[in-house]
């Protein structure tokens, strides 16, 4: 199994979808810590999405496409979810200690 950083920009399996939730294999930003992600069978993930909404925050944030994120996305924080390790394919890219911070206090507004 691969290491997953917090931060990272990973291929992600998200089938099978159920009534609104996002499904199909795309990027998405794992949200857990190192130190969680080797002990745990599971990660905590953001998926991101092509379609852009902007001014979207809390429950949007642009992320430009980098590395090997090909396109500009959406991370669609409001979607963020527990999975399976096994649904992680591959690394793309990583966030920065800024883009992480607001994902970070985008969630804590939408979760009080």
């Amino acid at each position: 199994m691969m290491e997953l950083n917090k931060g990272d920009i990973c291929l992600v399996n998200f089938n099978p979808a159920k009534g609104g939730e996002i499904g199909k294999l795309r990027p998405a930003i794992v949200l857990s810590a190192k130190e969680d992600n080797e002990i745990l069978s599971t990660v905590i993930v953001i998926p991101l999405s092509t379609v852009i909404e902007k001014n979207a925050l809390p429950y949007r944030f642009f992320v430009d496409a980098r590395d090997r994120l090909e396109k500009d996305c959406d991370a669609s924080i409001y979607e963020v979810r527990a999975l399976s390790k096994t649904r992680v394919k591959e690394k793309l890219s990583s966030l920065n200690s800024e883009e992480l911070e607001i994902i970070t206090e985008s969630l804590c507004k939408i979760i009080r």
